[in-house]
């Protein structure tokens, strides 16, 4: 199977995962405080002098000792400094200079490595090497200001020491679970209606485990623990593994499922070691489920129940309108009804002041189509071909919210259909408007199940791919979902049976209007769900409205027509030339 990705522009630099191991801050002793701590790391591709610290060679273990450079706030490093860090990682505070000057101070004193404590607890910033960042060669992280809280005393009362970097080989026993190994469920939040019971909707359970420790292991279980609301309702472990160092195993677990689902679970995988792990921080790794009226690949708040972005993404080079999508399909698709869409973006903060880098008034636009492409792997992208327009919907910020999620709602209820496969898009056409995403669930795996159904499909300009290079997870977007038969008469009354002629047509679209009165305004979209005609129509109470299609291409439409009295009809006619 191949798998077409498109190349990303990140906001943030986090920690990266190396092909083995994963770089950490890690203390090791005293045991009071020994974990791993969330980190951003310098690298030469931010104009640091520094070795790739995803190169386990390169990381660096030793003591902690506070950086003085002698002044008032003697933490901060902006002065050259007056203690002696040989073979010590020097922990500065961040502030008032750059990274790298701190930086160079400690390596000119000496220092192996700088753990720089942020004066704030959001690690999604991009760590710049500046004016002499290239001089620095020693390896540089940083880690949040409650962490750096943790650590501050305890350093003052006795020694502390840590691991900074890559830790694959870097401990004898170290297992390893990440968010890519694991079996998923088909989506973290499900709607009840079309999961009423086992037969209905389960789970694949099942990870890989990889050693990333010195030693072979021969005493290694797979343990997974499902909870519901807090109680735990599903323990199953493995049989004893033997994983060799730098080796890994998949090993598969007994199906989830039950009598009937609703609320919050928790999917927990975890490697069990005999003996003891040391690097425990990266033995399991959590999925969430939840079944509410939205549906999302991506997690989901449990207070609001709307899609989570941990990260903002847009194609690194821009060829025109930006798309996110979700498909779906389901064998009782037919129970819902899908009313709208839940999208977040952001701006990039070093653009100049609002309004240049505000979202206020910027324009989204929402589609669902269905997709009619034969499918064979969750890595197929649609072509333009396979794709109908059902529904447009649009939405103009109302002010800067920044990473808040918004309802974009479908010019009109969409009722679907049973094992028919639907995909659900958010364009904007803003170049500086990055889409919300997902990292912490990966769908992966999956595929190695026989689940063929993509779950990160964007569109740059014309090219579609199937998610970003490199990035884990999909798009952070939902489609709101209600109970199909909830949509009473009344409500339906207002859909109205419209049929154009002659259809096909080469110059004019004839639309008969009778039993209407006052006007009407026309909608036409192509296939790929862009407008291309908005008219006015006066309607007269036997009238028929024409409506000139010489300027339009060949190809089929999608018509969209609301009348002043609230009703409304949607049709398709196809134009040959």
């Amino acid at each position: 199977m191949k798998r077409q990705l498109l190349s990303t522009s990140l906001i943030i630099a986090t920690s990266l995962l190396f092909g083995q191991g994963s770089v950490v801050v890690q203390v090791l002793t005293p045991v009071s405080i020994a974990d791993s701590y969330d980190n951003a790391f310098a690298s030469a591709a931010n104009s640091w002098g520094v070795a790739d610290l995803t190169i386990p060679a390169n990381a660096v273990q030793g003591p902690l000792m506070i950086g003085l450079d002698g002044t008032e706030a003697d933490s901060l490093g902006c002065e050259p400094l007056v203690n002696d860090l040989t073979g010590q990682i020097a922990v500065i505070y961040r502030g008032t200079c750059g990274f790298s000057t701190k930086a160079l101070n400690a390596q000119n004193a000496g220092a192996i490595g700088v753990l720089l404590i942020s004066n704030a607890d959001n690690l999604a910033i991009t760590m710049q090497g500046g004016t002499v960042g290239l001089d620095v060669t020693i390896p540089v992280a940083m880690i949040s200001m409650s962490s750096g809280a943790i650590i501050r005393p305890v350093l003052d009362a006795e020694e502390v020491t840590a691991f900074i970097g890559n830790n694959f080989g870097a401990f004898p026993n170290n297992m390893n679970i990440d968010v890519e190994d694991v079996l998923v469920p088909a989506a973290t939040s499900v709607p009840p209606l079309i999961a009423a019971n086992a037969t209905e909707f389960e789970v694949s359970m099942g990870s890989f485990m990889h050693n990333f420790g010195s030693e072979d292991q021969t005493a290694v279980r797979l343990r997974a623990i499902v909870s519901q609301n807090g109680t735990e309702i599903y323990n199953e472990v493995s049989d004893l593994q033997t994983v060799l160092t730098g080796d890994s195993v998949f090993v598969e677990l007994p199906v989830f499922s039950a009598a009937s689902y609703a609320g919050e679970y928790t999917i927990t995988y975890s490697t069990e070691l005999e003996g003891g792990d040391a690097f425990p921080q990266d033995n399991s790794y959590s999925v969430p489920l939840v079944f509410n009226d939205v549906f999302s690949y991506v997690p989901t708040d449990n207070t609001t129940a709307q899609p989570v972005a941990n990260n903002y993404f847009r194609p690194a080079t821009s060829q025109g309108a930006f798309r996110t999508c979700m498909q779906f399909s389901n064998a009782n698709a037919s129970r819902l009804a899908v009313t709208g869409m839940y999208f977040s973006s952001t701006t990039p903060a070093d653009l100049a002041a609002p309004p240049d880098s505000a979202l206020t008034d910027r324009l989204v636009t929402t589609f669902a189509f269905l997709w009619t492409d034969a499918i064979a792997s969750p890595f197929d992208t649609p072509t333009d071909a396979g794709l109908s327009l059902l529904a447009p919907g649009s939405y103009s910020f109302t002010g800067d919210l920044q990473s808040e999620n918004v309802f974009i709602p479908f010019e009109e209820t969409l009722f679907l259909e049973d094992n028919l496969r639907y995909l659900f898009c958010v364009e904007t056409n803003d170049e500086i408007m990055f889409h919300g995403w997902n990292t912490d669930v990966d769908y992966g795996q999956n595929a190695n199940f026989g689940f063929i159904d993509p779950t990160s499909v964007i569109r740059n300009g014309t090219s579609w791919f199937n998610g970003f290079a490199g990035t884990t997870g999909g798009p952070a977007i939902a489609i709101q979902t209600i109970d199909a038969t909830s949509i009473g008469i009344n409500e339906n009354a207002n859909r109205v049976e419209i049929t154009p002629y002659p259809n096909p047509t080469t110059d004019y679209l004839r639309i008969p209007m009778k039993g209407f009165a006052g006007k009407a305004t026309l909608q036409i979209f192509d296939l790929n769900g862009s407008k291309v005609a908005e008219r006015t129509l006066a309607v007269g109470g036997n009238s028929i409205a024409t409506v000139d299609m010489t300027g339009i291409a060949a190809g089929t439409y999608m018509f969209h027509m609301e009348f002043e009295n609230g009703q409304r009809s949607d049709f398709r006619a196809v134009v040959v030339k």
